[in-house]
């Protein structure tokens, strides 16, 4: 028997990774998937545009209740497609009654038609063709893990149909040649001032190719899902991939193998060898085993005592006190709503006049400080060509007074060009500053500057005399 190839790489995959995998497969094979979708979705959208002419709402709705019929073709084509089947989009229109009927569309249609995850569902329906009890506890073991993002998935593509809706409608609005402002159109769409004999055809129709665009992704990505689901359970990666290698040597070892057979089985024995086995036999022979299945007995305690039932002269329930707990909850969140307003006005405030100070914006300008952080920054203590008496300073060894003095005279030079420090200034304060009002290169400079400062004067590690020497050659720059 030949190994099935799978349009996709079954592997272990997180729930939104799966639902990601749908989305590629319905862009894979978006010539089949929506041509099947338009072939039924179309000619139902006109009939029932026909019958509810003059109701649009009326057969939009229809058109919604009617989903579940609809996403039964793309699964079929998605499914064949997994295995690289060709798909016949007029055979497929021929066995839709069949196919539908064999999945469940009543339970579709009616008591499951607002489950949230039906996409993860459907293939349980419609590709297992499990019922009832079966059914509810394959779904049930599915949805332990999957569930929350299938019901995501439904959340999310239901906002992206409106808002496609809404954004085609606006676009038409604006391209209207009359010089109006975008704010006057939103306004005046919001009283409705658009409406008129064909608004609601108009807004079922963006509906419709609105549904058109995402329903196959939707059915596709529930696909995926339900795939990586049952892959977790039963580790289809894994089988898929023994097949593969059985298949590969079966090939290589066909010959051989019967060669053996017949040289060694005698000629009636080779004939009852040759028959068939009993396939009943074999699989009552296979779940005989403990690995395959059991039985288990379970006990519920179940209450069988008399139920309550209400008297005639007992009073309705007083659910008055509904309103004050609404009204309650109405006024804390309103109070809580104004009090996170003021939180975060006071948090901008904060930076804003943080960052004003840091940029020396709104106040008066400050007397020059002496001396920041132990360092003596006042002009006369330096000398007139502060690069040279560093170079001179670095060649005699004498490394940290020549990185004193290159450090204080940058301070020098960033309070003459309008940087303001304060006497309560530390480094990190000073560098902030800097960085805020000084280019690139200058306050590059600074850092390393700074950076060999601390190394040699608080970390007391060695520092390399040809960088300081190089420091003070840059400093003219």
């Amino acid at each position: 028997m030949a190994v099935e190839r799978m349009a996709v790489r079954l592997r272990p995959r997180s729930p939104w990774e799966a639902l990601d995998l749908g989305l590629a497969l319905a862009r894979r094979q978006w010539r089949p998937v929506y041509g099947a979708w338009l072939a039924v979705y179309g000619p139902a959208a006109a009939l029932v545009a026909l019958f509810f002419y003059d109701k649009p709402l009326w057969g939009w709705i229809v058109l919604w209740w009617l989903k579940p019929l609809f996403d039964r073709v793309v699964l079929a084509v998605l499914a064949a497609a997994m295995f690289g089947e060709p798909v016949r989009i007029g055979k497929l229109l021929k066995s839709l009654p069949v196919l539908a009927w064999r999945s469940g569309i009543v339970g579709a249609l009616l008591w499951r038609r607002f489950d949230l995850a039906r996409s993860l569902h459907l293939p349980v329906y419609q590709l297992e063709q499990l019922r009832g009890g079966a059914a509810r506890s394959r779904i049930a073991v599915l949805d332990r893990e999957a569930r929350g993002a299938a019901v995501w998935l439904t959340f999310m593509l239901a906002n992206v149909e409106l808002i496609l809706t809404l954004a085609v409608t606006l676009a038409v609005a604006l391209l209207v040649p009359v010089q109006t402002p975008i704010d006057a159109i939103i306004e005046a769409w919001g009283r409705g001032a658009f409406q008129s004999e064909n608004s609601g055809r108009i807004g079922a129709l963006l509906e419709a190719l609105a549904v058109c665009v995402t329903e196959p992704l939707y059915v596709a990505a529930g696909f995926t899902l339900y795939l990586q689901r049952r892959t977790h359970l039963e580790g289809w990666d894994i089988e898929l991939r023994f097949r593969q290698l059985a298949e590969r040597f079966q090939a290589a070892a066909a010959g051989a193998t019967l060669a053996l057979c017949l040289a060694f089985i005698p000629p009636s024995d080779a004939r009852a060898a040759s028959a068939p086995p009993d396939p009943a036999a074999e699989i009552k022979k296979v779940l005989e085993d403990r690995e395959f299945g059991r039985q288990e007995t379970r006990n519920k305690i179940v209450f069988v005592g008399p139920t309550w039932e209400p008297s005639a002269d007992s009073k309705p329930w007083d659910l008055h006190w509904l309103e004050d707990l609404g009204g309650i909850i109405a006024r804390a969140a309103r109070a809580a709503a104004w009090i996170a307003g003021g939180i975060a006005i006071g948090f901008a405030l904060y930076y804003l006049a943080r960052y004003l100070r840091l940029r020396g914006f709104g106040r008066v300008r400050q007397t020059r400080p002496d001396f920041l952080f132990g360092l003596d920054v006042r002009p006369e203590s330096l000398p007139a060509d502060i690069a040279g008496a560093a170079r001179s300073l670095a060649r005699e060894g004498r490394l940290r007074e020549a990185l004193s003095l290159l450090y204080r005279g940058a301070l020098v030079r960033f309070m003459d060009d309008g940087i303001e420090f304060l006497a309560g200034d530390t480094e990190g304060d000073c560098l902030r500053r800097v960085d805020t009002a000084a280019s690139v290169p200058r306050r590059s400079y600074f850092r390393r500057i700074v950076g060999l400062w601390q190394a040699l004067a608080y970390g007391h590690f060695t520092v390399d005399a040809a960088e300081v020497e190089a420091l003070a050659l840059e400093w003219q720059a």
